[in-house]
């Protein structure tokens, strides 16, 4: 044991008792680092200090609020703010414009998820006053959403859940999936998300959109059956009843469809020169700034309300006539919002759907919210998000409801009306109260048919077929890939699709680390090296070659690269000298350090010599933990500070200049200490624990220590 160095990647000072008897020990790079460079340059190193107010983000905001108001915000003030200054008239509107569109949507999703409507409001209520409280996404509007109704109604489907367990199963599903949201932010686990990509969930949403809207054509058409598995069930059942169609009901319902989708087309259309050249909307208002195109465009945002009101009276028209075969939600057994604990007895069969939800919840959310974030240039926490979720859906378990997240529709209302803050959030919760209390008789009167198209509308507005396109042309393994989710989703539930996604993303970025891109280089005007299949025309030298790989050396690439290398450096019998280029390489695993070392070897053997080109700090640091820089010099070998010292040492330069480099990139980042010394001189316990307390051990350190001392053990003899 005596003699080996340990690295510790940590600086340390200890205290003064120990301070004294303790060898020097230099600190880490990027502590060192820190050190050297201005202070304005070390907060980017430096961890952010634990606060309350970042836990709890109206202690931040809610200042600020009143001192915007008061017109004596501060410079650290207008820089939180961004290009979103507050605003108390445009919270006031966005909130009640977005309250009032919330109440229909809720009581539609809460249909959508095979629940009684009511609970769509129990939804909404507490949930936006918790995500008020601990989100971060200024604008984000939380609730009910179509898709988070969907994957409710499926879970509950799949666990064979009966209609009488059926609230009580769902505010357990929303607990659930609080406690795997707020799981994942306590690990600090916001980058999960990452592992969704694009391309998964546009096939995702876009098969989520075609099986809500399938699903309430049954409502838009005035017929019944039982609610089914499979989309390719429903569509079945839908053909098997299409003949009962109620005529009455379907005018309605597609009436309304057509009025929600005009509506919606006409805002999309473009600008003015755009409209103008249309065959059809020329003949409506195309100038933004007259009085009629702002009214039409009004009635566009909020045609949600709009359509529901119709629906209402157009249902009371048909009462008056005579007609009763439109179906009518009906009374509600609700006095007003109940607090009780969720049903704890199916939560077995809840837990894959849970962490499913919880994931696509919170892409949802910052898909919406992080765009909005970036347009006005103020920040949001992801980890911060995963808690607010989780909080909200914890929430709305509380108060019997079911899973939610940030929605698309309410979220892009709130920033048209001006919304600056989560005040907005908090008057939309009033609005819910306020309709739980004062409008149920009303909305009992209210038929089925004029909640499905609020539902089909948003369902397809989320639809994206040219996505699929636009992948094919690109990257016909992302199409694929692409293809396979929505086919599952389509054949079996979104939730196995959505899992299938995520697997073959996942086998695909490890095959890309698998099948990493391998190159030999030649050198073109100005001393780069390019690959030579882009570049047929560079310039090769008979004494040496230049090979690249681009990505980490690890165990899944390290044999493949080898073999590469091995090739490469057989393509000349004058060839002395395989240049690595570790330009593209930021880490190496023991694998890749013992491949370098298998291939040092077999090159020797050869009468050839390896050399390691554009070092950098993180691989210097790791050749020199590994002690593969002494290796590497042993058998004639180099390791170099870029690739022009390569090149010089291949052509017969001195290699002292490449030396002197690398040794003293290794000596800035190899803090080492005796380990002898440091057990003798800490033998107290009680120095010992304060040492290697301020040594600030952790796991990774240790994992550190053990892979060095490997690498050691293989070369010394015990």
């Amino acid at each position: 044991m005596s003699g080996v160095q340990v690295e510790v990647p940590e600086p340390c000072e200890l205290e003064a008792g120990v301070k004294d008897a303790s060898p020097s020990i230099s600190p880490s790079p990027a502590e060192l680092d820190a050190k050297t460079l201005p202070e304005k340059y070390q907060k980017v190193y430096s961890g952010k200090a634990f606060q309350l107010s970042s836990l709890i983000p109206p202690l931040t905001w809610v200042p600020q609020y009143g001192r915007a108001l008061r017109g004596k915000s501060t410079g650290a003030d207008l820089e939180a703010m961004g290009l979103l200054p507050f605003s108390a008239k445009g919270d006031v509107i966005a909130g009640f414009t977005v309250g009032f569109m919330l109440v229909p949507q809720s009581l539609a999703f809460a249909l959508l998820a095979g629940l009684p409507p009511h609970l769509g409001l129990y939804s909404s209520f507490l949930p936006l006053l918790a995500y008020a409280l601990f989100g971060t996404i200024r604008q984000l509007q939380v609730g009910p959403t179509a898709l988070m109704s969907l994957l409710t109604g499926a879970a509950l489907d799949a666990a064979n859940i009966s209609t009488a367990e059926r609230v009580a199963t769902a505010s357990m599903l929303a607990l659930m999936v609080a406690a795997v949201s707020c799981l994942l932010s306590i690990l600090r686990f916001g980058f999960i998300s990452d592992f969704i990509s694009h391309s998964v969930m546009a096939a995702f949403v876009s098969a989520s959109g075609i099986t809500i809207a399938t699903s309430q054509l049954k409502a838009m058409l005035g017929i019944s059956f039982p609610r089914t598995h499979y989309w390719w069930e429903t569509v079945g059942e839908i053909l098997m009843h299409i003949h009962k169609t109620d005529i009455a009901t379907a005018l309605l319902g597609f009436g309304l469809l057509f009025f929600l989708m005009f509506l919606r087309s006409w805002k999309n259309a473009g600008k003015e020169e755009k409209r103008r050249k249309h065959c059809f909307w020329r003949f409506l208002p195309c100038r933004s700034s007259s009085v009629a195109f702002r009214s039409l465009k009004l009635m566009a945002d909020v045609s949600s309300i709009l359509a529901v009101i119709i629906g209402w009276v157009w249902g009371a028209c048909y009462r008056a006539g005579g007609i009763d075969s439109v179906k009518l939600i009906g009374e509600t057994e609700t006095e007003g919002f109940e607090l009780q604990l969720p049903n704890t007895s199916m939560w077995s069969e809840l837990v894959v759907s849970a962490i499913t939800m919880s994931l696509v919840g919170f892409v949802e959310t910052v898909a919406v919210g992080g765009q909005l974030a970036a347009q006005y240039k103020y920040t949001y926490d992801g980890n911060q998000e995963l808690l607010g979720l989780g909080l909200a859906n914890a929430a709305s378990a509380f108060m019997l409801g079911f899973p939610v997240t940030g929605g698309f529709s309410r979220t892009a209302v709130a920033k048209l009306f001006g919304a600056t803050s989560q005040l907005s959030s908090v008057l939309s919760a009033m609005i819910v109260v306020f309709a739980l209390y004062m409008l149920m008789p009303v909305v009992s009167m209210l038929p089925h048919a004029a909640l499905a198209p609020l539902i089909i509308q948003g369902a397809l507005s989320v639809t994206n077929f040219s996505s699929f396109l636009s992948a094919f042309s690109t990257d016909k393994i992302e199409c694929f890939i692409m293809v396979v989710t929505f086919i599952v989703s389509m054949g079996w539930t979104v939730k196995e699709g959505l899992i299938v996604g995520v697997s073959f993303s996942i086998m695909k970025l490890l095959y890309g680390v698998t099948m990493p891109n391998m190159v030999i280089c030649g050198q073109l005007e100005g001393d780069q090296f390019r690959d030579l299949r882009v570049f047929p025309e560079a310039s090769m030298s008979e004494h040496y070659i230049v090979v690249r790989i681009d990505a980490t050396i690890c165990f899944s690439n390290a044999r493949r690269f080898k073999d590469f290398c091995l090739k490469a450096a057989g393509t000349s019998t004058n060839l002395k000298y395989l240049i690595v280029d570790l330009k593209a390489v930021n880490g190496i695993d023991i694998s890749g350090i013992e491949m370098l070392e298998s291939l040092c070897s077999l090159l020797h053997g050869r009468g050839q010599n390896l050399i390691l080109a554009n070092v950098k700090g993180p691989m210097a640091k790791l050749l020199s933990r590994s002690h593969l820089h002494d290796y590497l010099t042993q058998r004639s070998g180099h390791s170099c500070w870029n690739l022009q010292q390569a090149i010089d040492i291949a052509e017969g330069g001195d290699t002292k200049e490449a030396h002197q480099t690398i040794t003293g990139l290794m000596g800035r980042v190899k803090p080492t200490i005796n380990l002898d010394s440091l057990i003798n001189q800490t033998c107290n316990r009680n120095q010992s624990s304060a040492l290697y307390r301020k040594l600030g051990f952790s796991f990774s350190s240790l994992c550190e220590v053990s892979i060095s001392a490997a690498c050691a053990d293989k070369r010394q003899p015990a």
